[in-house]
């Protein structure tokens, strides 16, 4: 079948680059070196190299050296260059007799053998570069290559030509393989469709010239490069060899050609090849999984904490997603390179599942980040692709952490988070208009989220945010408190505070600000020696609310559905999508959200499968119980000897069997105490004793 001339050149650009991964002379010096000398292959008169042929090729040896590829290209070459004369001329054969055409069928057999001596020469000349066997191949083959060129129409054929040709081709193929997943690329490497596949994505791509020119004239075929790239691959004998040189010349390609990330200070990353990387850790699994068939239960202990600490560290490396920021009119926007992005995020799930099938081990909840760097603009949009994100959920991430200067955004993925997501951000200084008497510790943060191309208030997950702290000199940092701003009244919902930035979970969005909430009661002064503290930090993060103005009522009776808002909004665990299935709570009530919070997390039981009898006054083992369940379920362990933790309590064994793990776990953490020795498990608690405990888990 003959081709068209878009064909012809594409089938050569793609054998090419993908036959000659380690064709590039990669010396010491380097290829311009070797070659940097007056004359020319196959014309007498031009200079040779050019700055456009140095450049390319010192970059590309650069970048092969600083990515860690140069000796899997080099074993390649090595390869390559030890096959016999025999096994170079059978791969040659295919494109050698194409260019008989013009022959006279009884010159043909001469002719052939010289241009089989050619690429046997060649071969030696590209793997194993030296200065006096390229001259000598230029000075033996002139005449012939030259009678073949002319037959083509082509005159003046360089060396400049020739090498200008193999690079554009070289990169042409490599900005297709950066569009691929790591599937397809991987399929690339092993299977003979994946390459014809290339070849037809780089028919649109490759524009015409001198070298081109000569193979559309002698009819190359794709079956002829598909042939000849299979025997070479044939004659090698090592699949290995090719694919671990095809992903290090990539590898070094993406390092070459891709931009530092940046804008106003972007974070920028060192650039990995995600298909190296997990290729490399797929092969020490492997090793590891031989060693536990025969392991005994300590070394299989050891050897899986050796694979999760190999697998971790893979994802840590994959995990920083370069990128570029564009800052127009006083907005910056993400500019995300998304093939590279996928690519990433597709080989940490496949990272993660090698993990699994060998271990059984999981790395807990992993996510992507996007490091925007110190943007000092007041306006930040940030897109992520409806393919990026469910790339993310395929691959098993939880979140997509967004950083921009100190301000980081977790947005978690599935659920709500399931399509394209647009994230806005607009910052602003705190005025007293906005704060009112509160001190601000914090600028206003303004947040609007589409999903889907719908803008989005509310979801089924939380989105974790850090807000970075301003000057708090003067500030009693305990009493900050993340303020939501709705029609310009706040409200508290509490964070952590860590280092010079405040943590807050949030199921809406809308503007936020951090504020010293001061929060003072006229009641509390028979408390004030053991609960004082506890009511005023609590009261401050929005946990409790006082009966009326300066009226906390500290010994009064606290309910269930009362405690349920204090641990929900005090943990940081609300979540308006859940839902609870109680006959006695109703979606109206006040509290429902809480409750509803509260069972979906485990953290609270009904006293029937159908009753929450949230009126009921909660018991102090109760209370114990729940702020238990809920630190556990943020990542707390359960204590061991739960009996051993409860004898410092006399009255132990009234604790309820179903209520002493958590009693236990109370008191072992010091969230709980006794009075004179006593826990008295069943009385009712009191509002001030909920203070305290709820104060002493956010220590905790």
């Amino acid at each position: 079948m003959k081709l068209s001339k878009k064909l012809a050149v594409t089938t050569i650009a793609a054998s090419v680059a993908m036959s000659a991964f380690a064709g590039i002379p990669l010396s010491n010096k380097g290829l311009a070196e070797k070659l940097g000398f007056d004359g020319v292959a196959y014309a007498a008169a031009a200079s040779f190299p050019n700055s456009t042929v140095t450049a390319k090729v010192t970059q590309l040896r650069d970048a092969l050296i600083a990515t860690d590829g140069i000796d899997e290209v080099r074993a390649l070459r090595v390869a390559i260059n030890n096959l016999s004369n025999a096994q170079k001329e059978a791969i040659a054969n295919p494109i050698v007799e194409k260019f008989m055409k013009d022959i006279p069928a009884g010159d043909q057999p001469a002719k052939i053998a010289v241009l089989k001596n050619l690429f046997v020469d060649a071969m030696g000349i590209a793997y194993d570069p030296s200065l006096t066997e390229l001259e000598a191949l230029r000075l033996a083959y002139t005449d012939e290559l030259n009678e073949y060129a002319a037959a083509a129409g082509v005159t003046n054929l360089t060396v400049d030509d020739i090498a200008n040709y193999f690079l554009q081709a070289q990169g042409k193929v490599m900005e297709i393989l950066r569009s691929k997943t790591l599937l397809e690329l991987k399929q690339l490497l092993t299977d003979e469709a994946g390459f014809n596949s290339l070849l037809e994505d780089v028919l649109a791509s490759t524009s015409g010239g001198k070298v081109e020119d000569i193979f559309l004239y002698y009819g190359v075929t794709t079956e002829d490069v598909a042939a000849t790239l299979s025997a070479l691959k044939t004659e090698v004998n090592d699949n290995n060899k090719f694919e671990d040189a095809a992903l290090a010349l990539y590898t070094a390609y993406v390092y070459a050609t891709t931009p530092p990330a940046g804008g106003g200070g972007g974070g920028g990353v060192v650039v990995t090849s995600p298909s190296v990387e997990v290729a490399e850790l797929q092969k020490k699994l492997s090793a590891l999984k031989d060693k536990l068939a025969n392991a005994t239960d300590e070394e299989k202990a050891k050897l899986i904490a050796e694979a999760v600490k190999e697998t971790q560290a893979v994802v840590d490396k994959l995990s920083n997603l370069a990128n570029t920021v564009s800052i127009v009119n006083g907005k910056a926007t993400l500019v995300l390179d998304e093939n590279r992005a996928l690519a990433a995020i597709e080989g940490i799930g496949n990272a993660l599942k090698a993990l699994k099938e060998i271990s059984g081990e999981g790395l807990g909840k992993v996510k992507v980040t996007i490091n925007l760097g110190n943007v000092t603009v007041g306006e930040v949009a940030i897109g992520l692709s409806d393919k990026i994100v469910k790339q993310a959920i395929a691959s098993g991430l939880s979140a997509v952490s967004l950083k921009v200067g100190d301000l980081t955004v977790d947005l978690p993925v599935g659920g709500t988070f399931s399509a394209a997501i647009d994230f806005a951000i607009k910052k602003s200084d705190a005025t007293e208009e906005t704060t009112g008497e509160l001190k601000a510790a914090s600028q206003v943060y303004d947040f609007n989220l589409s999903i889907g191309g719908q803008a989005t208030t509310s979801f089924d997950q939380p989105i974790v945010i850090q807000i970075p702290l301003g000057n708090t000199e003067g500030l009693d940092t305990e009493l900050l408190s993340v303020a939501k701003i709705v029609d310009g009244k706040l409200e508290f919902h509490g964070g952590r505070v860590e280092g010079n930035s405040i943590i807050e979970s949030r199921d809406t969005f809308s503007s936020y600000v951090v504020v010293e909430n001061k929060v003072s009661f006229d009641d509390v002064a028979s408390v004030e020696a053991w609960a004082g503290r506890a009511i005023e930090v609590a009261a401050a993060k929005g946990a409790i609310n006082g009966k009326a103005e300066g009226v906390f009522d500290p010994s009064a009776k606290v309910t269930r559905a009362e405690f349920a808002k204090m641990l929900i909004r005090a943990l940081d665990l609300e979540n308006g999508s859940a839902k609870e299935g109680f006959a006695d709570v109703n979606a109206s009530d006040w509290f429902a959200p809480y409750v509803a919070a509260a069972a979906q997390q485990g953290i609270i039981n009904g006293r029937s499968a159908t009753k929450f009898d949230p009126s009921a006054n909660i018991t102090r083992a109760e209370m114990a119980t729940m702020i238990a369940r809920a630190l556990q379920a943020k990542g707390f362990e359960e204590v061991a000897d739960v009996e051993g933790a409860l004898e410092i309590f006399s009255d132990a064994g009234s604790i309820s069997d179903a209520l002493k793990a958590g009693v236990a776990f109370a008191a072992s953490n010091g969230i709980v105490q006794g009075n004179n020795g006593k826990f008295a498990p069943n009385d009712n608690a009191t509002r001030a004793q909920a203070a305290v405990i709820i104060y002493n888990a956010l220590k905790a």
